[in-house]
């Protein structure tokens, strides 16, 4: 991992971070932040820098899961490894995800 990867991790993070206090974050918007931020960096580096991210994430005080479309309730997945499953799910699409798909973002506190 390169310099630029690192501080392109790290604004991310923060910038995930901040829109948790707010409100639920979609996996999709994690790739997204990370292709504005490193615009020549291959599909795999974005999928290994997100799981980088997202697992330091849960690893403080966010868990991953999915949101009823009809309630707008969210439910937290029952895993040992959800950041394995979200990836799982991520790499069977064969693209980044769209906003709704794979997995939510979610502040415990």
């Amino acid at each position: 991992m390169s310099r630029s990867d690192v501080t392109a991790a790290v604004t991310v993070s923060e910038a995930l971070s901040r829109e948790l206090d707010d409100d639920y974050v979609g996996l999709w918007v994690v790739p997204w932040h990370l292709r504005r931020e490193l615009s020549s960096v291959s599909d795999t580096e974005i999928r290994e820098l997100a799981e980088a991210i997202v697992r330091a994430l849960v690893a403080r005080d966010v868990v991953l899961g999915d949101i009823d479309g009809e309630t707008g309730e969210f439910s937290p997945w029952d895993s040992v490894d959800p950041v394995g499953v979200a990836m799982t799910r991520w790499a069977g699409l064969g693209r980044d995800p769209n906003i709704g798909e794979v997995a939510w973002l979610a502040r415990t506190d």
